[in-house]
């Protein structure tokens, strides 16, 4: 078996896109080595596990996968970040350089973007149907006017 960097790194991103249910997606900038050994410690001393991979592997990974879509997105070095502790992962990750920017997160095998991250109230995943399901009741039982 040929092992080298590439296929370890491509092993490890199908690892994260196939076990991992909860993490982040960030574009990063291309980043000097001072100013990512400062992201990195930015990191580490929140307790977030990272993984940084560039541009084309990522590519050529998701091509492969059920998140194609997601490939026209990418435009630089992705980070994937995720955390045991859900509930301060949101105040942890504005701590981060502000040249590492949000992309999306995945949650449960679905990929949402900036925009619908806003819109989730809770990040399980039954609260969120049952939000749907009582916001769907009200506006069933509203009365249809023709204009």
């Amino acid at each position: 078996m040929d092992f080298n960097l590439k296929t370890y790194q491509r092993l490890k991103i199908k690892y994260y896109l196939k076990t991992v249910n909860f993490f982040f997606f960030f574009h990063g900038a291309s980043l000097d080595s001072e100013s990512w050994i400062k992201t990195e410690q930015i990191l580490v001393k929140n307790k977030l596990k990272y993984y940084r991979v560039f541009n084309t592997l990522m590519i050529k990974t998701l091509n492969c996968s059920i998140f194609k879509n997601l490939t026209t997105l990418l435009h630089g070095p992705i980070i994937l970040i995720n955390s045991n502790d859900t509930k301060l992962i949101s105040k942890k990750l504005k701590n981060i350089n502000p040249l590492v920017n949000l992309l999306c997160l995945k949650l449960n095998n679905k990929i949402y973007s900036r925009k619908q991250i806003k819109n989730i109230k809770k990040l399980s995943y039954i609260e969120n149907v049952s939000i749907f399901h009582k916001s769907m009741k009200t506006l069933i039982k509203m009365p249809y006017y023709k204009f």
